[in-house]
């Protein structure tokens, strides 16, 4: 229990940092008077382009799993990932733990084995992020200064490999010591186990969960439609670069600083970053990038990039928060009238 408050903490942390960061040099009055201007009409094409996000996901994670059971109710699914990104609002990755386990109880399979196609996915997402940001970096800014004024100097550094080698030294030599330490605790824990009963007893269910787990990572081998699989996660990003580009329209932005869907492409990836460091939901993380990105690579102003990104997250959390319930609702209905577990 203390250590999951001590993550919440250093997550919320971590937020607060980033939004000092996004709005520092920002009046807020300023940010208040340029919202004010955004036109509504963006928001329902913005918010099909995120449900359609949700719905693909939820398909590409039905090809990973539908070997084990092949009548999988997919508004289940659509609800299990909304959840998910319901409960990522709240603390940090806690929807990767409760995606699965919501899954798991409506159609009575092993939480632990939809947790490793969880921890698939996320290697799958982080591959398509880092080779889109590789796309971005070398054929769309290809200027190390711009990406130094967007992540920081120390960041750039450590990707371009000028940093020095000891520090590289000394981060394998502490995940070595860190593995030895593991591996010597895990024996000493099977050596406990053959003295007492009690603890023996839960050392083979945590070890049927680790197979369970390993047997949900290497789904991938199982998927009987790689093009399908592949064509879901073109989709997912293509939808998430339009909900990059649809509030583009609300401050007039794609005319006066003529942004396209390219440069959508560019904010989604360099925003995938932020969302990918553990805030709650983003928070501090998504407005920082997302207004560097646009004040350094397309001159935007930082009070338009600041308002631009405070109203989509607005829009996105609101939109989760909204939907997420009547998803859940549905599902209970369709549940009740099938005789499967209500959770």
């Amino acid at each position: 229990m203390l250590k999951r408050f001590f993550k919440i903490g250093l997550a919320l942390a971590l937020g607060a940092l980033f939004l000092w960061l996004a709005f520092r040099n920002v009046r807020l009055q300023e940010v208040w008077e340029y919202a004010q201007r955004i036109q509504f009409g963006w928001i329902f094409p913005f918010a099909i382009s995120a449900l359609c996000s949700h719905v693909f996901r939820a398909e590409r994670w039905r090809l990973l799993i539908e070997h084990d059971k092949e009548e999988l109710d997919r508004v289940t699914l659509i609800s299990g990932v909304l959840v998910g990104y319901l409960m990522n609002i709240v603390g940090p990755r806690l929807g990767e733990v409760s995606r699965p386990v919501y899954v798991a109880r409506k159609e009575s399979m092993s939480t632990s084995k939809l947790m490793g196609t969880i921890v698939l996915e996320r290697i799958i997402d982080v591959v398509v992020m880092v080779c889109l940001m590789m796309v971005v970096s070398i054929y769309l800014i290809s200027d190390v200064d711009l990406l130094t004024q967007i992540f920081g100097k120390q960041t750039i550094d450590f990707l371009t490999n000028k940093s020095s080698l000891g520090t590289y030294g000394w981060a394998a030599l502490f995940i070595v010591v860190l593995m030895g330490l593991g591996y010597l605790g895990i024996r000493f824990l099977l050596f406990l186990g053959t003295k007492f009963e009690v603890l023996q007893t839960w050392i083979d269910r945590a070890k049927e969960a680790l197979v369970m787990f390993k047997d949900g990572i290497l789904s991938a081998r199982k998927v009987k439609n790689w093009w399908l699989f592949l064509l879901f996660t073109l989709l997912i990003w293509f939808c998430y670069t339009l909900m990059t580009y649809i509030p583009f329209w609300m401050f007039n932005m794609q005319e006066a600083y003529n942004l396209d869907m390219l440069d959508a492409l560019v904010i989604t990836v360099i925003s995938a970053i932020g969302i990918a460091i553990p805030a709650p939901g983003g928070i501090g993380t998504y407005h920082y990038f997302v207004k560097q990105s646009l004040l350094v690579l397309f001159a935007v102003p930082a009070v338009t990039g600041i308002a631009y990104a405070t109203v989509t997250h607005a829009a996105m959390v609101i939109f989760v928060a909204s939907i997420t319930p009547i998803f859940l609702f549905v599902d209970k209905l369709r549940s009740t009238k099938a005789g499967k577990p209500v959770v």
